[in-house]
């Protein structure tokens, strides 16, 4: 009877164990799951963050290119804006200088008129 009792016990043990066992090892294969998920969605965050900041970066690229030809053609537009306003000055200075010689002429003229209508002084 006795005999019987451990023999029983031990039936009961190990099968507690092989219980113990599988528990452990679906345990043990639950946990490999998770890891594996999060694992993959955490490279899938940084794979979308690698791919954004990949993005930034040709952006910025082609904004500092886009920047560079706008200083440019900044730079061109005052260059012909200083010449235009120096090319209008000296226009200017034309005008002045012919306004000045239209007087100058009339003056001659008034001069050659006078003496041509009341002749030269006859001596």
């Amino acid at each position: 009877m006795l005999a019987s009792l451990v023999k029983e016990h031990q039936i009961r043990q190990q099968e507690r164990r092989e219980v113990q066992e599988l528990r452990r090892k679906r345990a043990v294969e639950s946990v490999g799951k998770l890891t594996k998920a999060l694992t993959e969605n955490l490279n899938s965050s940084v794979s979308v963050a690698y791919s954004n900041q990949k993005r930034i970066d040709a952006e910025a690229k082609q904004l500092q290119t886009n920047a560079a030809t706008f200083a440019k053609q900044t730079s061109q537009w005052l260059k012909l804006m200083e010449e235009f306003s120096y090319s209008l000055k000296e226009i200017g200075d034309v005008e002045s200088w012919s306004k000045t010689i239209e007087a100058d002429m009339q003056t001659v003229s008034s001069a050659l008129e006078y003496v041509y209508k009341d002749g030269f002084p006859k001596k």
